[in-house]
Order: C-alpha cells, then structure tokens, then sequence
C-alpha cells in the first residue's frame, strides 16, 4: 500500500487535508470520493515505496510497446495470463521489465489482481498503463486493452522522438559552436596574436576586438561553461516549484515555431490518451484524471485537470476546455461534436492522427529552416574570425609591394 498526502474539500465547501492508504492514486481518489470529498490534490507521501522491483527510472514507450503487443497476440491465442506474462517476461531484453512481469506473474498466481500487481512491481509504469490494465480486468476484455497499448505507446514514442528532435538539434549544433570557438580563441587566435604585435603596426579595429576576445576566454573560458552549467541545474531545480513550472511550460507554447511543435504533441497526447482510456471503460471523470497525469506540456496538463470541477457540476468536457483556454480550438470544437454525437472516443481517435500529422509537419518544417540559420549564423562568425586574422596580413603584403 501507498500513503498519499491530499487536500480536498465537503459539499458545504470546508477544506481539509490528510492522509489515505491505497494501491494506486486513482483507487485513493475513489476513496475519497466514496467519503464525498472533491479532491484538490494528491501527492504520494515521500520516503513511501512499498515496492518488489525498482527499475530505476520510467520505462521506455518503446519497449512497453513492444510488451503489449505481445501480451495482446499471445493472450488472442487463448493463452492463460500467468503464462502469458511468464513468455513476455522471457522474451523481452529490458532486464527490469524482464523481472517485474516474473513478480507480477507470481503474484497473480497467487491470487492477487493483475492492475494491482503491476501498480505494486512498477514503480516505472505510466498511470495510464495500470488503469487501462485495471478498466479491461474489468471488462474482460484484457487482449484488446494490450493491443491498443501497443499502438498507443509506440506512437507517443515516436511523437516523443520528433519533439525530441526538433529541441535538441539546435541545442546540439549551438554547444559545439561554443566548443570551437573556445578552442579556436583558446588555442588558435593567440599564436596569431604574438606575430601581429611583433609587426608593430596598426590592426583593424575587428583584429583588436579578436584579440582582445582570445585574451578574455584564455582567462575566463571556464565562466562561459560554469554559467551554462548554472542556468541548466538552476532550470532543473525551478520545475520543482508549481508556479515557475506552469508558467515555463506555458512560455513554451508562445515560442515561435517551437510553440506549435509543443503545442501540437501535447493536443495529440490529450486525444490519443483519453480515446485509450474511454476505449478500455474509464468513465470521462477518471479518464481526464488520468490523461492530464500523462501530459508532458504541464500547463495543458493543469487545465484540464481543472476541468474536473466543471465536469462534476454538469458541464460537458468541450465547454470545460474551451473555459481553459489551453487547447487548440479545432480540438475543443471536435471534442464537443464527439459528445453531441455520441462518438466521444472515436473523434479523439481521429483528432490525435491529425495532431501526430501536425507535430510531424510543424518538426520537418523546423529543422529545415532551423538548419540553414544555424549555418549561415556558424558561418558569419567563423568568416568575421577569419577576416580579422587575415586583415593585417593583407595590409602587411600590401605595404610590401608599395615599398618595392
């Protein structure tokens, strides 16, 4: 069992605030529900780890992807769960994953719930694995739940991996930038340096700013990486606080070009979830509860999180998300075709391959207008190092030749 510390509030509108024991977050939120508390927040007391297997950080979507596909052919054969688990657990490379499905399938011999048993083995498991797990045991419909898992988390990894992309390609290209042009100043400009003061002439005024740069970063190069290293643990940390964290995430969405990008993943994230979680038999309630949980863009995240007091009052989830302000506007209006239509889940559906287009196209464009920026920025400053190096030289070999 897990601790959760929450805050929440009665129907006459007090406030408080305590502790609840359960499996999972989802099965707290129904206990406090059960008392006839709205729960503000819930966060898993720290130091709680009532867990077999540690597998040390979150498990990749690509190879839950891999899992649940197996899971869904093998059990579609009409094979037994435990055996099921017990093949997969043999045939996957991922060690830990390997040595939860052997513990989960110990403990569903022995009895318990598979939901259960994974919440208790998988410390790295998303939210939205064990409560599709946990709405198909009750279903009995567990080989669809698994193959639609497996879609699911093969196309978030692939989504993950175009953003992925599209953040780090400039990253990349702007450190090593930084990288030669320390060495160049550190270790080429000053060799140079030497001979045009031994020339005893004047130098171009872009010489003198060369030189006078090259002297800098021999004495100060460290500042340059000790800085960089403060700004990056400095924005690690500040994810932490709430406030910086919302508005962060809410800056990422304004940025040009990249804005979109997030923007765009995070709409497809918000449909493809919640068509999954409906698909398996999670009411609305709870499957908003758990898609905001999975949402990488923490700002679209804690606005549809929000929308759970809109919805317990009646109103319907596409005038909640229209309320927010944090959604594109063709998903809000599909969304709430989707309810009129009765259809909810497979206009979702629809909507996240459009946004999975839409995150592909906005990537492709990025990188290449972002490629021949970065060049041509690489270039200027490489040509203007280039120029003031080769300036005095010039000047020199033309005051050769006037002399002759």
């Amino acid at each position: 069992m897990k601790a959760f510390n929450y805050r929440a509030r009665t129907m006459a509108n007090a406030h408080l605030s305590g502790v609840v024991e359960a499996n999972s977050r989802q099965e707290a939120i129904e206990k406090l529900r059960e008392d006839g508390l709205v729960v503000e927040s819930l966060v898993q007391a720290s130091g709680e780890r009532d867990l077999n297997i540690d597998l040390g950080s979150k498990t990749k979507d690509k190879n839950l992807s891999i899992m649940c596909n197996q899971m869904g052919i093998i059990l579609k054969a009409g094979m037994p769960i435990v055996r099921t688990l017990e093949l997969v657990a043999g045939q996957t490379e991922d060690k830990g994953l390997s040595k939860m499905l052997t513990a989960v399938a110990d403990d569903v011999s022995a009895g318990y719930g598979l939901a259960d048993s994974f919440a208790k083995h998988g410390p790295g498991l998303p939210e939205t694995f064990v409560e599709s797990i946990r709405a198909g045991e009750v279903s009995g419909t567990l080989e669809k739940v698994f193959e639609r898992m497996g879609a699911y988390y093969n196309k978030t990894d692939k989504n993950k991996s175009r953003v992925r992309s599209a953040l780090i390609y400039p990253v990349f290209v702007l450190a090593l930038a930084v990288i030669v042009i320390a060495i160049i100043m550190i270790f080429a400009v000053p060799t140079f340096t030497s001979s045009f003061e031994q020339m005893n002439m004047e130098l171009p005024g872009i010489t003198k700013f060369l030189m006078a740069s090259a002297d800098w970063w021999t004495r100060y190069w460290w500042v340059v990486f000790a800085v960089i290293a403060i700004v990056v643990i400095a924005l690690k940390l500040a994810q932490r606080n709430e406030s910086f964290r919302l508005a962060w995430h809410r800056f990422l969405l304004r940025l040009p070009i990249m804005g979109h990008i997030v923007e765009s993943s995070s709409a497809s994230q918000y449909a493809s979830t919640m068509s999954m979680m409906m698909d398996a038999g999670l009411p609305v309630l709870s499957a908003v509860d758990v898609t905001a949980r999975s949402m990488s863009n923490y700002w679209m995240a804690k606005n549809l999180a929000d929308t759970r007091v809109d919805l317990e009052a009646g109103r319907q989830l596409s005038t909640s998300l229209a309320r927010t302000k944090a959604f594109p506007d063709m998903m809000v209006e599909m969304t709430g075709i989707g309810e009129q239509t009765g259809s909810l889940e497979q206009t979702l559906d629809v909507m996240a391959d459009y946004y999975d287009n839409e995150t592909e196209t906005a990537t492709t464009r990025a990188l290449a207008v972002m490629e021949p920026a970065l060049i041509i920025i690489l270039a200027f400053i490489v040509g203007g190092i280039l120029l003031a190096v080769y300036l005095p030289i010039f000047s020199l070999y033309g005051g050769l030749g006037t002399s002759i």
